[in-house]
């Protein structure tokens, strides 16, 4: 089989298989270009980002309860996620105001933490979750949850960031999205495992495609 010496593309775990490669299934390599270089699954990387409905809940439609996961490959060196958060405690909780913002067309609608506090001073350094679609805030400004629970738990190689958004303002704003795309994870790269190794440039992606 020829090889070209150039691959312009989001290189997915499916796309590589051919390589023999064992990436976790939510992995997306982001090099555009790879020549002849060997393919090897980084260290450190976003592992898996799920965007999942309350129970009961309106699919489509961001509400109060509503859950986001983060999973990182690594044990995150915790004071690089949270200023105040220390690794002797496998265990955090925390709240904290994220905000659903408006997409600019043609790009969609976001979740960020914009929220601070005297434990995390510079906020959550969780990154940014593209949610695939605009129509999620219908309003002309961001739909704030002041009061969403973080809750961090470091394992015996993986660490998950189970975030249940809470405190909703500006209801009215809020629309139903059908048929969208998957959200993407982009991870803030300040945050490190506990040898230093942060998740480069690699984003996470949902296997759904209708959020919430």
């Amino acid at each position: 089989m020829s090889r070209r010496s150039t691959v312009v593309a989001v290189v997915c775990c499916s796309c590589l298989a051919m390589a023999t490669i064992g990436y976790a299934a939510s992995f997306t390599l982001t090099t555009k270009k790879l020549g002849a270089a060997s393919v090897a699954t980084p260290i450190m990387f976003p592992d898996q980002i799920i965007v999942g409905n309350k129970a009961g809940g309106h699919l489509g439609k961001v509400e109060n309860g509503d859950i986001i996961t983060f999973v990182w490959s690594r044990q995150v060196d915790e004071p690089t996620l949270c200023s105040g958060w220390s690794n002797t405690s496998s265990t955090q909780n925390l709240a904290l105001q994220w905000s659903l913002n408006i997409g600019t067309a043609p790009a969609d609608d976001t979740l960020t933490v914009t929220g601070t506090s005297a434990t995390c001073s510079g906020g959550l350094r969780i990154g940014s979750v593209d949610l695939g679609a605009a129509g999620y805030n219908t309003g002309t400004g961001p739909v704030d949850y002041k009061t969403t629970a973080n809750a961090l738990s470091v394992g015996a190689t993986t660490t998950t960031l189970t975030v249940t958004l809470n405190g909703q303002s500006k209801g009215a704003s809020l629309g139903t999205v059908s048929g969208g795309g998957a959200a993407t994870w982009t991870p803030d790269s300040t945050v490190a495992d506990r040898a230093g190794n942060n998740c480069g440039n690699n984003l996470a992606v949902t296997s759904s495609t209708t959020q919430f």
